[in-house]
């Protein structure tokens, strides 16, 4: 007897091989059997594919679900995409690791992250111990979990938010406390290179650490110093760090950021390729949209961070307001640019800027855009999320189309229902995997198999993940069942909340968590640790 028979679907099995059609088979949350020799009736749960592409669960390999879960089990913006694994703890940001001794160094920081939670509860000594607390509290997966640790909680853990380079002591504090996460089975370090206090940090203490993750044969998942004028510099910070430890280089969410750099993606791509003909072990990831997210300081000059968001805010209190404003004022000259940002949530502190741009509020206001920035960040001491329409879409579509590019969402698990989240966040929480499907076939990007791959296999082998990704006889069972001719997202920046059409099963580690379109009751997920 099988436990689910999926019959008479199409196979796209996450490792490029032309589609064919066949039935699978579950049972005890594995693979048993693919072929067109399944006997459904021997099944007790079948499941007519038929017409529809049966593939490996969407891995999102950049994903902010570190404690979604915890508020909402139901995970739905990731669930209805078909996103069956996250890889979460990224850019930079964890609730995890500390010494006991400097717990409340780590509960300052993870306290400004504006989530809904106990956060002096959940931050933690390790990945392990925060896992722990969790299960504790009886909170579920509906998908599976897999860590990072974040460069900036083991920096902020050790020396608070200082805005200044580490000692070797400091150093050699961040590492051991590295060593014991891999050690126990963190999948890797992140970098958030453009956020405090990790620009602070320099090359002598990211390659210290890149050692240790090079010992554990993890991956350095960078959010860079620069996506803009100075990607280039960025990258090869990140390529030197590869050549003096052997660290895989993982480039976050890859993007040409500003109107002025527009159309200068092939050349980033010459870059990064040169790099790997030369033996630099990098990879990326993009998400299919063309404007990022991100907290209302990352347009603020980056020395002003140094001591953390409210620090920034701060500032202009005092004597450095006139160098910021003037600063601001370089950034915002025309009416486009203020129209390129654009205000999420102010998380209730100033609800007069929800839902506008910087050019709306200062003409609502009869104030300058820095001057607008200025009351925005204030009013909110830094804790404010923003969308910025920084990109180009040809740039994008060129990124996406390339074969080694793996797919990630840089969103987090959310509920579906508007008045259970804060503001409007970015639809790529919502719509990402659906969309990269579509465009790719409006687009005529590549064949679905490679798609698929770029979703699942790809992601899995970059991570190092040997149990899923693919369909194949004796590994896990997380499976995405979608139209290939209808799969679209649906989400918008002005309406979120909304699922993506075209996605009709999902199975996380062999248990059916939608089914015809609708989740169902089924919390499968697991989480994950490297061995």
């Amino acid at each position: 007897m099988y436990d689910i028979v999926l019959k008479n679907g199409v196979i796209v099995d996450g490792m490029r091989t032309k589609p064919y059609q066949a039935s699978l088979a579950v049972k005890n949350g594995l693979i048993v059997k693919i072929g067109n020799d399944i006997d459904a009736a021997e099944a007790d749960s079948i499941i007519d594919a038929s017409n529809l592409i049966i593939a490996p669960g969407f891995i999102d390999i950049h994903t902010h679900s570190d404690a979604s879960f915890i508020i909402d089990d139901r995970s739905e913006s990731k669930i209805y995409q078909g996103v069956t694994t996250e890889i979460v703890g990224q850019c930079g940001s964890t609730f995890y690791p500390s010494s006991p001794q400097n717990i409340e160094n780590l509960q300052a920081y993870v306290g400004g992250s504006g989530r809904d939670l106990d956060t002096n509860y959940y931050a933690s000594c390790s990945f392990a111990n925060f896992i722990e607390k969790a299960q504790k509290q009886g909170k579920k997966l509906s998908n599976n979990w897999a860590t990072l640790i974040g460069h900036n909680a083991l920096r902020t853990s050790v020396m608070k938010l200082e805005g200044r380079k580490a000692t070797p002591a400091e150093i050699q504090q961040m590492a051991d406390l590295l060593e014991q996460e891999m050690k126990a089975g963190a999948w890797g370090l992140s970098l958030g290179l453009g956020y405090a206090p990790g620009i602070f940090s320099d090359i002598e203490e990211l390659v210290a650490l890149g050692h240790v993750v090079a010992k554990y044969g993890g991956m350095i998942a960078s959010h860079m110093r620069n996506q803009g004028n100075h990607i280039y510099e960025a990258l090869d910070e990140m390529f030197e760090v590869n050549k003096q430890t052997g660290a895989h280089i993982h480039i976050a969410h890859l993007k040409v950021g500003g109107k002025q750099n527009w159309g200068t993606s092939n050349k980033v791509l010459d870059h990064i390729r040169k790099a790997q003909q030369e033996g630099v072990k990098v990879t990326c990831d993009i998400y299919p949209y063309e404007a990022s997210s991100s907290g209302i300081t990352n347009v603020l000059p980056k020395w002003t961070l140094a001591g953390g968001k409210e620090a920034a805010a701060a500032r202009f209190a005092g004597p450095e307001r006139e160098k910021i404003m003037a600063e601001l004022n370089k950034v915002f000259k025309e009416d486009a640019d203020g129209h390129r940002i654009y205000i999420v949530s102010t998380n209730g502190l100033y609800p007069v800027a929800d839902d506008k741009t910087i050019t709306d509020l200062a003409k609502e206001l009869n104030i300058s855009m820095a001057e607008a920035v200025e009351k925005v960040v204030v009013a909110t001491k830094g804790n404010c999320s923003q969308i910025s329409f920084a990109m180009d879409e040809k740039d994008m579509l060129n990124f996406i189309k390339e074969i080694d590019i793996a797919i990630g969402s840089d969103g987090s698990g959310r509920p579906l229902d508007p008045k259970l989240t804060r503001g409007k966040p970015h639809p790529r929480n919502y719509g990402t995997f659906p969309r990269f499907l579509r465009l790719a076939r409006e687009h005529q990007l590549m064949p679905v198999e490679d798609a698929v791959y770029k979703m699942t296999g790809l992601s899995a082998t970059m991570m190092g993940i040997k149990d899923r990704g693919i369909l194949k006889e004796g590994l896990i069972a997380d499976i995405t069942v979608f139209d290939p001719e209808k799969v679209t997202d649906t989400a918008t920046y002005k309406n979120p909340f909304s699922k993506p059409i075209g996605v009709k099963y999902v199975i996380v580690n062999g248990e059916v968590a939608v089914a015809d379109g609708e989740q169902t009751e089924k919390r499968a997920g697991k989480f994950l640790v490297k061995k």
